[in-house]
């Protein structure tokens, strides 16, 4: 970016942060980033025109904090902001010792990023899904003998059985398929931040896998794809928003009691995990969480441990016409 960009982070910052979302190769998630510049553009409607300065960012905080937002939520905003601050620090690096502005920008995005975030805490969001309401959802499917059903079943076992995001569940392509035995198979899936892990899949979100790859056929392509009215799959990744109707809709038939979203799938899979006497640590490289207390860095334990720990989850599912 050139020199001028500085002069717009006060003046029209709006094109400038867009421009820095879509350029850091780190924000691989597509949610992470339409957050940030939710987060990004929500500061600086707050701030005006009042300079980017860590008395202001913690003034930003405790307003939040006055307007009654959740620590997790408030944190959120702050983690968006020091980003931010780091790539204006970048910029302004280009040009130190240049140009005023951008010392003072540098100083300033230097202090920002220190701004610590705030403490406390509230009732954490989502809930665990019972066994008796993912039967229920797995007959919901299952009574829908349209591709959609089967797609359906598929996507949902995999929720349970490997807990991962929504996100990563739409990215999965069939090239991502390895290992594939006569039970089992290993989805290989690019998280957040880039970091690779593994999925194990098997038991019934195997066996409902095998059943959506049948009717899906083994085009290259994304694993799971559109079906429009008439039943006919149309290809095409699905998104974020046409998961949630699918999960809603799907809810909805199954008669839950109490909404779900797909981050309690995530949810659940660690609490079953634990609630089989699983450890720490492997649960945390299954959901490919960044650390837990730092010790995953020291486990060397070999893969077959995360293999076998998924086999405890069972999924209510048999292949059609076995």
């Amino acid at each position: 970016m050139s020199r001028n960009t500085l002069t717009k982070l006060d003046t029209n910052p709006r094109p400038v942060i867009e421009r820095l979302l879509e350029a850091d190769p780190r924000l691989v998630s597509k949610h992470t980033t339409r957050q940030y510049k939710a987060d990004l553009f929500g500061f600086e409607t707050w701030r005006g025109d009042r300079p980017i300065t860590k008395t202001l960012v913690e003034e930003y905080a405790a307003t939040l904090q006055a307007e009654g937002k959740a620590p997790r939520t408030i944190n959120q905003r702050l983690a968006a902001i020091r980003w931010y601050a780091r790539k204006v620090a970048d910029l302004a690096a280009d040009y130190s010792g240049d140009s005023e502005l951008a010392d003072l920008y540098a100083k300033q995005a230097a202090r920002v990023v220190t701004v610590r975030d705030v403490k406390g805490e509230r009732p954490e969001k989502g809930r665990h899904i019972e066994q008796g309401e993912l039967s229920a959802l797995m007959k919901a499917c299952t009574d829908d003998e349209s591709p959609a059903g089967i797609r359906d079943a598929a996507i949902i076992a995999l929720a349970w059985a490997t807990g991962l995001r929504r996100d990563e569940i739409g990215n999965i392509k069939l090239t991502d398929i390895t290992n594939k035995t006569e039970d089992s198979l290993d989805i290989v899936i690019v998280g957040k931040g880039g970091k690779a892990r593994t999925a194990y899949v098997n038991d019934g979100a195997f066996a409902a896998l095998m059943d959506w790859l049948d009717v899906r056929g083994r085009e290259p392509g994304y694993l799971f794809v559109g079906i429009n009215k008439g039943g006919r799959i149309i290809g095409g990744r699905l998104s974020g928003e046409a998961l949630r109707k699918m999960l809603d809709k799907r809810s909805d038939e199954a008669g839950l009691s109490e909404p779900i979203t797909w981050h309690d799938f995530r949810r659940t899979f660690a609490g079953n995990l634990w609630d089989a006497k699983i450890d720490g640590v492997t649960i945390q490289k299954l959901m490919g969480h960044a650390s837990q207390n730092q010790t995953a860095k020291y486990d060397r334990r070999p893969e077959a441990a995360r293999r076998q720990a998924v086999k405890v989850l069972h999924v209510p599912y048999k292949r059609r016409g076995k």
